[in-house]
């Protein structure tokens, strides 16, 4: 099977899930992958469920398809092999620390000399410039910093998941796509810049901006909060403060509401669907029959038929109610547990879902390429490689005979798999 990238030469120095991530889409849709990795291998083969001395639940996840090699890039005998590999190399995928590319010759203005068309996309964490240009972070202090968890009531929630860092990967995967898509034109190649941080503001696109004309509220709270912060004042006081300035509430037809046995959720948010659930429910709810109604506190109004709904939805199951919501077409379900997502037969029946075998781990269930093509689809192209798999082949391609790879191995500076692949 042909994929869209067929052909196209990637090296990945990546590291957890940004980079990695990306990685996996272009190796899913038949781009030749090259993971380097350091001799204990990339950090994510020892975080999540241990399965073996190298391969880890958070490893599994996003490094199928591609080729490892395990080497010393401190070793300058190790590097001269992985400068020629990055000048044959179309795409080059990192997350280095900051400073660590340059150090080592792999920043893009030491790549771009001897390989013009090369697109090279890093990804940080507070992005290339400003003062916090030069600090490492990982999706939670993101999540953090960048408002994601900021609290409403109570102490900040954290999303469990790496939201931020599965959305730079995808922002990423497109870049490198549109600069292929110049080059293809022009022949040039380009550097492209992905941070956590940007990532951080695309996910909170929907609340993330500012209207003169209503907002400005918002400044008055910023600067009460530097002060508040200096002199200590309580979480709860700082969240109080917000909602004298600005209250807020939870629209009254949309969210995860208390049923009878269980939750469900319920997502009316046009003025159709808030009109169907009114009437199924028998509440009188004049802002839908008046569109001019001013209700004297909007809060105080927004709360009430929140609380109606709420009382309403209280007195069937979660299945009466999915089904009565659904026969009027409003979008409407039960709240599942991660589990069962797994065994899913609508997740099956749009093949969202692979099964595939990895010589090690054994048989797994991974999720399917996200996108489906009509002409060049995706596919999952193997499992992820063990650590140092494909070192020998690559060095090999790179014009290294067996005595030097022999060499390197024994003095601890690669790491080659005890079977060289048919690769």
């Amino acid at each position: 099977m042909t994929g869209p990238y067929e052909g196209l030469r990637v090296v990945e120095f990546g590291r957890f899930i940004a980079a990695p991530y990306c990685g996996q889409l272009f190796a899913d849709g038949g781009a030749d992958v090259v993971k380097v990795e350091p001799l204990v291998g990339d950090d994510a083969r020892h975080n999540g469920t241990r399965l073996s001395a190298t391969e880890a639940r958070q490893y599994l996840n996003k490094n199928r398809g591609k080729r490892s090699i395990a080497i010393d890039l401190a070793d300058e005998r190790v590097r001269s092999f992985v400068q020629q590999l990055v000048a044959r190399a179309d795409v080059v995928l990192t997350n280095f620390r900051p400073g660590q590319a340059a150090r080592l010759g792999l920043d893009y203005p030491q790549l771009v000399g001897s390989n013009p068309g090369l697109i090279y996309a890093e990804n940080t964490a507070f992005g290339k410039q400003g003062s916090m240009s030069a600090k490492a972070g990982m999706d939670i202090l993101l999540q953090a910093y960048a408002g994601v968890a900021s609290p409403n009531s109570g102490a900040p929630q954290i999303n469990g998941e790496p939201i931020i860092d599965y959305t730079a990967a995808l922002l990423m995967a497109w870049g490198i796509a549109t600069a292929l898509y110049y080059r293809e034109k022009t022949g040039k190649g380009q550097r492209l810049d992905v941070s956590l941080l940007q990532a951080a503001l695309v996910i909170q696109n929907n609340s993330m901006n500012h209207i003169d004309a209503v907002d400005g509220w918002r400044q008055e709270f910023v600067e009460y909060l530097k002060v508040a912060f200096n002199r200590g004042d309580s979480l709860d006081t700082m969240i109080q403060h917000r909602e004298q300035l600005k209250p807020t509430v939870a629209p009254p037809y949309y969210g995860l509401f208390a049923t009878e046995n269980g939750y469900l959720a319920l997502a009316a948010g046009g003025l159709s669907l808030r009109r169907k659930v009114a009437d199924i429910l028998s509440i009188d709810d004049p802002g839908l029959a008046d569109l001019g109604f001013e209700p004297d506190d909007i809060m105080v109004y927004t709360q009430s038929i929140r609380e109606q709904v709420m009382e309403k939805l209280g007195t069937k199951t979660t299945a009466q109610w999915q089904e009565r919501f659904e026969a009027e077409g409003v979008p409407a379900g039960a709240v599942n547990f991660r589990e069962q997502v797994l065994d899913d037969s609508q997740c099956w029946d749009n093949e969202y879902l692979v099964r595939l075998e990895h010589d090690q781990v054994g048989a797994m269930t991974v999720v399917a390429p996200p996108v489906k093509f009509g002409t060049t689809p995706l596919s999952v192209r193997g499992p992820t490689p063990t650590l140092g798999r494909h070192t020998a082949d690559v060095l090999t391609e790179l014009g290294a005979d067996d005595a030097e790879i022999d060499a390197l191995c024994a003095a601890g500076k690669i790491v080659i798999h005890s079977q060289r692949s048919a690769q």
